[in-house]
């Protein structure tokens, strides 16, 4: 088994939730890749850590968030074969470099699967990849017995669950959560209104932003949204601690959401952990 021209890669639990990995799997497919083998996958936190062993050494908060993360459902795990393109030396240099995308949303290229498929944070990214064989093969067997590596054959038909469509956006979860506080807020009725006018306006704007920009417009408007109602803002806690965007990695998010004003916006585990992985990445 020559794993130069082997790669490991995850649809991770975002691309599954959004029932994307069919079309990340053709993406691959179309680019000369061959569909060796795949198995739906719950990544424990105990296996969290052991993928991402290498990295995150020095950002422990980075892992943890990573492990609830993969919790929220569960991850496809495929095996590609291909012949590795100059200047890549294996396969998993080729996806890693040429197709995965940067972590970051906003700086992934044209024509890599986190930019094409919408990746939302550098944890709601959608793919993981191993970036060198070494990896790849240590990665893989995380996933895959020694006797499934074995009896690999050529594209394998992979067969994926269906479920219903599902949607995530944090301009959406941020600006229903807002609506709520500002409704809640005991604020001068002429502010709230201007607030809440202001608020609606940004809703309908964010409509039109690319999902891998809305994080970064998101941080712009949180910005705005401070320096126009800074006077407002102080004197509401919940607010304060919403929009503060210097504060973020102070938020207790378990007693956040336990606010009966936000509390009665029902949100689900994975807005929830999209909200604040998004919020905890601004600074």
């Amino acid at each position: 088994m020559n794993w130069d021209n082997l790669g490991f890669v995850i649809c991770k639990p975002d691309a599954v939730y959004l029932h994307l990995e069919q079309e990340i799997l053709s993406f691959l497919r179309q680019k000369g890749f061959q569909i060796l083998a795949c198995k739906y996958v719950t990544i424990t936190p105990d296996l969290c850590r052991l993928l991402y062993r290498d990295r995150y050494k020095s950002y422990p908060e980075r892992r943890e968030l990573e492990a609830e993360f993969f919790r929220l459902g569960e991850s496809l795990c495929v095996l590609v074969h291909g012949t590795p393109q100059p200047p890549y030396k294996s396969i998993s240099e080729l996806i890693s470099k040429k197709w995965k995308g940067n972590f970051r949303p906003e700086k992934a290229k044209e024509g890599t699967i986190r930019r094409m498929f919408g990746s939302m944070n550098p944890v709601f990214n959608l793919f993981h990849s191993s970036d060198c064989t070494s990896t790849a093969k240590r990665e893989a067997s995380l996933f895959f017995t020694a006797e499934e590596l074995e009896r690999l054959t050529e594209d394998a038909p992979c067969l994926l669950k269906h479920k219903g469509k599902h949607n995530l956006d944090v301009t959406d979860i941020y600006f229903r959560i807002k609506k709520q506080c500002i409704r809640a807020s005991s604020m001068h009725f002429a502010v709230k209104r201007r607030y809440r006018d202001y608020i609606d306006e940004k809703h309908r704007q964010s409509m039109s932003v690319s999902q891998c920009m809305k994080r970064t417009w998101l941080y712009k408007t949180l910005q705005e949204e401070y320096e126009m109602f800074q006077a407002a803002i102080r004197k509401d806690k919940l607010l304060k601690r919403i929009t503060d965007y210097k504060h973020f990695k102070q938020i207790n998010y378990d007693v956040l959401f336990q606010a009966p004003v936000i509390a009665d916006l029902k949100l689900t585990k994975w807005e929830t952990c999209l909200l604040k992985t998004t919020m905890l990445d601004f600074v």
